[in-house]
């Protein structure tokens, strides 16, 4: 699978962060997140188990919170033709209609070498 990537690095009024932020959480509970700058994006699709880690350091005057979210991407697998059962017991199956042939009209059927 080839890697898409964007990388946003700006600064912003603090509301402008908070909008950006709310925007982030609103999408995340869709369940769809679209990152763009230009022309480039990455469409994230949140599910399952999310892995947090949330950093905060304040030091010499300066603040700073990293939030880091992973989670593996979920493959959908196609539900099966049949009913699929594991069991021990062998299934009661209606013999009349396995072995009931179809109805031949006599004056009509056609014979082969088959």
């Amino acid at each position: 699978m080839k890697k898409n990537e964007v990388s946003i690095k700006c600064k912003l009024e603090a509301d402008a962060v908070g909008s950006m932020l709310s925007d982030l959480a609103g999408n995340f509970k869709e369940g769809k997140v679209v990152i763009q700058k230009g022309a480039s994006f990455v469409t994230l699709r949140p599910e399952g188990q999310i892995e947090v880690e949330i950093e905060a350091v304040e030091k010499k005057g300066k603040q700073k919170i990293e939030i880091q979210l992973s989670w593996k991407e979920e493959i959908l697998l196609e539900a099966p033709d049949a009913e699929i059962k594991i069991s021990a017991e062998e299934p009661v199956l209606d013999m009349a209609s396995l072995t009931e042939a179809p109805k031949v009209d006599a004056e009509n059927e056609s014979k082969s070498d088959c």
